[in-house]
């Protein structure tokens, strides 16, 4: 049985010894260390022809064409390159020399639970940086999006509050209390399930948990309503 195999999804009854493990983590973070100069030098390219561009219409504004080769960009594969694939499999690399095992999965069709998260500020050209840090300690987790598995999926909300923003300025200060109420949907284009939510802050120090509820809404009502 190989570090392959088992990465690829079939289960491994020997480990392989030190050596060949080693070996295999070597390249495995090569491999990332290219993917991520590669990422890099897309994302100096693409900042670099908008920044030659925006100089362009400054200087010729008779002949402004930035917007023009900006939209040819944004088709390009290059810049709509999703690089999810990569993530995963790296991710199912370093969870096989790491012998992981896979958790049965919960099908509790509940809508309501308790939750605790810690949330943070990522800049956009991290984001692969922190998923590649994080992916070599723990397994990634595996969205389920229209075409398949995904290391993440595009979150869509919309926020429903009065002409005061009540609502917003009690999640902001953490009001005990304070409600959220919102549409939320995954992935581009039309939604296809939307779900309506409501989120109730608690302070922990009262031994109550937060919580989120939320039920199904009718597509069609949404896209119709315009939201």
């Amino acid at each position: 049985a190989t570090v392959a195999n088992a990465a690829g999804g079939t289960s491994s009854q020997h480990r392989p010894d030190e050596a060949v493990f080693d070996r295999i983590r070597n390249q495995a973070d090569s491999v990332a260390k290219s993917f991520l100069t590669l990422e890099k030098y897309v994302n100096l390219n693409f900042m670099g022809f908008h920044k030659i561009l925006k100089k362009h219409d400054k200087n010729s504004p008779a002949h402004a064409c930035k917007q023009f080769y900006i939209n040819r960009m944004h088709n390009q594969a290059w810049v709509r390159g999703d690089y999810s694939d990569v993530v995963v499999r790296l991710s199912s690399v370093y969870s096989a020399l790491r012998n992981d095992q896979s958790a049965e999965e919960n099908k509790d069709a509940s809508q309501s639970f308790l939750r605790s998260t810690t949330k943070y500020w990522v800049r956009t050209e991290d984001v692969s940086k922190v998923k590649y840090a994080i992916l070599k300690h723990l397994p990634v987790f595996l969205q389920k999006t229209s075409t398949g598995e995904s290391d993440s999926q595009l979150t869509n909300s919309v926020y429903f509050d009065n002409d005061q923003l009540e609502l917003y300025h009690g999640r902001l200060d953490k009001s005990p209390g304070a409600i959220a109420y919102r549409l939320r949907w995954y992935g581009a284009g039309d939604p296809k399930i939307v779900f309506f939510e409501r989120k109730t802050h608690r302070d922990t120090w009262t031994g109550e948990a937060s919580v989120k509820e939320r039920f199904i809404v009718s597509r069609i009502v949404v896209i119709n309503t315009g939201v």
